[in-house]
């Protein structure tokens, strides 16, 4: 180009420039502007993407269901009515003292990257078992005890050695982001164009996560505690759906010098009130469960039966312990709850008061917490007398303590349910906890992504 065209063309641009400079700043600073808002919060996300926030925080190892459901499957899984049945496997042989277990892979499966699976690839390490590989295909253990419910351990998704999660599941993993050794991102990508990408956030506490659904960071805000953020929101919707694998319950340290009486136990658990709206439990078992024992003994909002126990502990107790304080510890989330507790354990009479701690302390007299039940009636760790690091009650029942030892030696069958239904008599009787409701498991979400969210959450059944 000659020299003198370029020049005009300078001065032209130089001119246009100081008339318009004002918008082109402005227009300047504004894409710029832009660019870090798509950054932040990807304001321009495909279409086939959906933003979930989880709070708590987790490494690889420990990271909860809502994701490894979607990167992969368990060897087995369990029934609502927590039967085990195959997943993975064509099905296992024992023998008949339930020491030896052997669990034969389907045929022809693959991981997500479509290399074939062997059962030398997957970590299967359980205590006191000795785990061994007669073939590609097929893994046997061998236990020094009887354990009947050992193919319940084995429900938990399986990921290949030496991969970041690689697993059999619809999805893997495309990115991960941390801080320090705790995942704040993470990008998961669907093995079939028919699914959305999912970028999953992770949150320290309710209230950051939030923030972050309410700014956009997140689409979907997977467990929160309380809806009351988002009420007004015309934007967003909710999901809830009972959780039975989850039981919310208030535990009696039986060594306390006052709830060390049967009487007072059952007093304290029939006074407790249902909590409106939720849905009642009454037992450590939920009702679909096959060793569900409907004839076990009920408690809750009953307060004749109370007050009757009530009188029945007098006579075993002194006036000075039963005018003596009664504190109810809890969790943060479970406060308001507490408060309708202690309320109703003052109406019959007793010096309650509520106290919220974040952990599970070391010393307590009743305790409200939330409780995962096992995937087998199994419930040794949770009740027999030995178990002082799990047995957070102190609990000491020698018929109990028969039928857990009995139970977890049996092979699933009418002989087994048997031990189980003494079980639930038994420890119902004691009242050494009263089990009050299966939690509600919720989900927010923005209207325009349901389609998207459902896509997802066909993918857990």
């Amino acid at each position: 180009m000659n020299p003198k065209n370029i020049r005009l063309l300078l001065l032209i641009t130089w001119e246009y420039f100081k008339r318009k400079k004002v918008w082109i700043i402005a227009s300047f600073a504004g894409l710029l502007f832009f660019i870090f808002l798509q950054n932040q919060f990807h304001l321009l996300s495909d279409t086939k993407t959906i933003k979930i926030g989880l709070v708590g925080t987790y490494q690889e190892h420990d990271l909860p269901v809502e994701i490894t459901k979607l990167l992969s499957q368990g060897l087995v899984e369990a029934t609502e009515s927590g039967q085990i049945k195959p997943l993975l496997t064509k099905g296992w042989e024992t023998n008949n003292d339930a020491t030896q277990f052997k669990f034969k892979l389907k045929d022809n499966l693959k991981w997500a990257d479509n290399s074939s699976i062997k059962v030398s690839d997957i970590n299967l390490v359980i205590p006191n078992t000795t785990v061994s590989y007669p073939n590609d295909q097929t893994v046997q253990f061998n236990l020094k005890e009887s354990y009947s419910p050992l193919p319940s351990l084995l429900i938990k998704p399986i990921f290949k050695k030496g991969t970041i999660l690689l697993g059999t599941g619809p999805y893997k993993v495309a990115k991960v982001e941390k801080s320090m050794v705790f995942i704040t991102k993470m990008v998961l990508q669907p093995n079939t164009p028919k699914l959305p990408v999912i970028q999953m956030r992770f949150y320290p506490n309710e209230k950051v996560a939030v923030t972050g659904f309410n700014l956009g960071e997140v689409q979907v805000l997977i467990g929160p505690g309380s809806l009351d953020p988002f009420s007004s929101n015309p934007k967003v919707k909710v999901k809830t759906e009972t959780d039975y694998s989850k039981i919310v319950t208030i535990l009696f340290r039986t060594t306390d010098k006052l709830l060390s009486s049967r009487s007072l136990r059952q007093a304290l658990s029939y006074q407790t009130p249902e909590i409106p709206g939720e849905e009642v439990a009454n037992n450590p078992y939920p009702p679909k469960f096959w060793t569900y024992n409907k004839e076990a003994k009920k408690y809750l909002s009953n307060s004749k039966e109370a007050k009757e126990a009530l009188e029945r502990a007098k006579s075993s107790v002194s006036e000075d312990k039963l005018t003596s304080e009664l504190i109810l510890t809890s969790t943060p989330n479970l406060s308001e709850v507490g408060k309708a507790v202690v309320k109703a354990w003052k109406e019959l009479g007793f010096d309650s008061k509520l106290r919220v701690e974040s952990g599970i302390p070391q010393n307590f007299q009743a305790l409200l917490i939330t409780q995962s039940i096992p995937q087998d009636p199994d419930q040794y760790f949770l009740w027999h007398a030995t178990q002082t690091k799990t047995n957070l009650t102190k609990y000491d029942s020698k018929r109990v303590d028969k039928d857990l030892e009995d139970g977890r030696k049996l092979i699933p069958g009418q002989e087994r349910r048997t031990k189980y239904f003494d079980f639930q008599k038994s420890l119902l009787e004691d009242a050494p906890a009263v089990f009050l409701y299966f939690p509600k498991y919720k989900i927010v979400y923005l209207k325009k992504v349901e389609s998207l969210l459902d896509e997802v959450l066909k993918q857990y059944n």
